[in-house]
């Protein structure tokens, strides 16, 4: 039996189910999707021309035609199968990781020592 991560004195909070009818393809995008669009598009930018959508977010209108832009886009961000990673190992004795000395104090020049004395 897996172990709980949660501690005993987190409280549970009950989300309610969705009713199946809630998607409405045809419903006008909302404010917070519309910037959902704008940051994908702004993401998909960062791509080689030859590999963007073409897709101009300006005529998405509805919920059915963003969550197929948001579905292409994410897909493009998130391709499945990528190189796994690697697990941490013991480091090299050439790559262990030394503290950092503080910064050293300006020192004063000796013609500033002179004229205090």
């Amino acid at each position: 039996m897996a172990k709980s991560v949660l501690s005993k004195d987190v409280r549970m909070i009950d989300v309610p189910e969705v009713d199946a009818g809630s998607y409405n393809p045809d419903r006008p995008i909302s404010g917070l999707i519309h910037m959902q669009l704008v940051h994908l598009s702004a993401a998909e930018q960062r791509f080689p021309p030859n590999q963007r959508t073409g897709v101009n977010i300006a005529m998405l209108h509805t919920e059915g035609q963003a969550a197929k832009y948001i579905a292409k886009v994410t897909a493009m961000l998130h391709p499945r199968g990528g190189k796994k990673k690697k697990k941490p190992g013991k480091l090299r004795p050439s790559a262990k990781r030394t503290p950092k000395k503080a910064p050293a104090k300006p020192r004063k020049s000796r013609k500033a020592a002179k004229a205090r004395r």
